[in-house]
């Protein structure tokens, strides 16, 4: 992890999101963030995607708009996800556009311009790699799936291969024969 607040970090500044900046010092001066995410550095959605995604890709701006900090700019990967209906790798585009108002107390959060989403985090400092995986998981699907999976599924309980439940009895079966009585 790198940690940065003067100009020395910025002009050597590595090619990895994994960093930790004072988001007002970076709005101050304006900094620009570019990097990318390798999903051995994923902490959040590592297990949600696969291995053979490309990596997260980033490029963040920091500026101020009034009394906030906000950090907009561009997320991108070609992400691949795991079918839930056959269990095969199904591609996941995503390109995401960041509007986001930093802050660090919840009480600010309803004076957030419209256009930005709120950002709570805690402490003086933020990591940047936490910034972008949060982003991708909001817009990762719930269930993902192939518009039309490449392998045949079972349509319904009459096609090959299809596994019906035993049928359970009615705990109170009992207690409607006695009734009947």
């Amino acid at each position: 992890m790198v940690f940065f607040d003067d100009e020395l970090y910025f002009t050597k500044m590595p090619n990895t999101l994994q960093i930790e900046v004072s988001p007002p010092l970076c709005a101050t001066q304006e900094r620009q963030i570019v990097g990318e995410l390798l999903y051995e550095e994923l902490k959040q959605i590592q297990t949600d995607i696969e291995p053979s995604s490309s990596v997260i890709k980033a490029d963040l701006l920091f500026s101020k708009v009034g009394k906030f900090v906000v950090l907009t700019g561009r997320i991108s990967a070609d992400l691949v996800l795991q079918c839930a209906a056959c269990l095969e790798p199904v591609d996941f585009p995503a390109n995401i556009d960041v509007k986001l108002a930093i802050i660090n107390d919840e009480e600010m959060v309803s004076l957030i311009p419209d256009e930005y989403e709120p950002y709570l985090y805690e402490g003086d400092r933020l990591l940047v790699s936490d910034v972008v995986e949060a982003e991708v998981t909001l817009m990762l699907p719930t269930i993902p799936r192939h518009d039309v999976c490449p392998i045949d599924l079972p349509k319904s309980s009459t096609s090959k291969g299809f596994i019906l439940e035993e049928e359970k009895k009615n705990p109170f079966e009992v207690l409607e024969k006695l009734k009947l009585n």
